[in-house]
């Protein structure tokens, strides 16, 4: 099935994990909330899981949440789907509201059919148990939960969604598209991207302007790139001269994780930087309970 954005294209398996989960709930009418890092594409999903569900031919509506001052916005994504961008940033007055509407489909005291899907950043649940965002909500929008990876944790899918945004910036721009010098794809391979896929395609539109049809040296890389990151320095990690026993570390690691979290997948998740589906396959992978 074609996708209906360029950065919605992968093979990673954690990619293809929330790809084939956003088909499964589109079939459904159930509130779904897209977990992750802002510029990963959550809308992108969330549009997906509209254009294969039964309102497909009714308005698609994306609202962000920090801007949202009335509810009475959301009639106008009567009968289709309201996408609300950033939840925790969502106004505790408004909160309520949006608890009967999801309750008794009613806003107001007048009713109002549409489903809602939602994302934020993993940080919701620590503003739930601070009480700047309510409990019963979240757990009312929390029905299906879907994660989102970072390109961080795709890492396997920069190459492709690379080609991609650099044919599609030299067909809008009218320039000859740019290739990437060895040490050049060492930089982009090497880097965090913490701006995920749309700091990407920046990138990629920046150098068919500045490079048009050029081998692209490392020199001409962008300085956050030159350079590692801070966060990449301090994780550096020495193997000792008699190696490691890289399974029973990883093993360790998982266990150490869910230790300091008390026990929520979530939080020990956001520990180690990966998504929950991804720490549950490798809590599954050990065994580990």
């Amino acid at each position: 099935m074609a996708m209906n954005d360029d950065s919605m294209i992968g093979q990673s398996a954690e990619f293809l994990r929330v790809i084939h989960a956003a088909r499964m709930v589109a079939a459904t009418d159930v509130s779904v909330l897209l977990v992750g890092e802002r510029g990963t594409g959550r809308e992108m999903i969330a549009r997906e899981i509209h254009s294969l569900s039964q309102r497909r031919r009714a308005p698609f509506m994306a609202l962000s949440c920090l801007a949202l001052e009335d509810l009475a916005q959301l009639r106008e994504a009567a009968g289709g789907t309201l996408f609300l961008d950033d939840l925790a940033q969502l106004r505790l007055n408004l909160q309520s509201g949006l608890l009967t509407l999801l309750e008794r489909g009613e806003l107001r005291g007048e009713r109002l059919d549409l489903r809602i899907i939602a994302s934020t950043e993993p940080d919701l649940i620590d503003r739930v148990e601070r009480g700047e965002f309510r409990e019963d909500l979240y757990y009312r929008l929390n029905v299906v939960p879907l994660d989102v990876p970072s390109l961080r944790e795709r890492a396997g899918d920069i190459p492709l969604l690379l080609k991609e945004f650099i044919k599609e910036s030299a067909r809008q721009h009218g320039r000859r598209a740019p290739e990437f010098s060895v040490g050049a794809k060492n930089l982009i391979k090497s880097h965090s991207w913490p701006g995920n896929i749309r700091e990407l395609r920046n990138f990629a539109e920046r150098m068919v302007i500045l490079l048009p049809g050029q081998t692209i040296q490392p020199e001409n890389m962008p300085l956050e790139m030159k350079r590692p990151s801070r966060t990449l320095v301090e994780k550096l990690f020495h193997l000792p001269e008699t190696g490691i026993d890289l399974n029973a570390l990883e093993a360790d690691i998982l266990r150490q994780a869910l230790v300091m979290a008390g026990g929520n997948r979530s939080k020990a998740a956001r520990l180690l930087n990966l998504s929950r589906d991804t720490f549950l396959y490798r809590l599954q992978k050990f065994a580990i309970e």
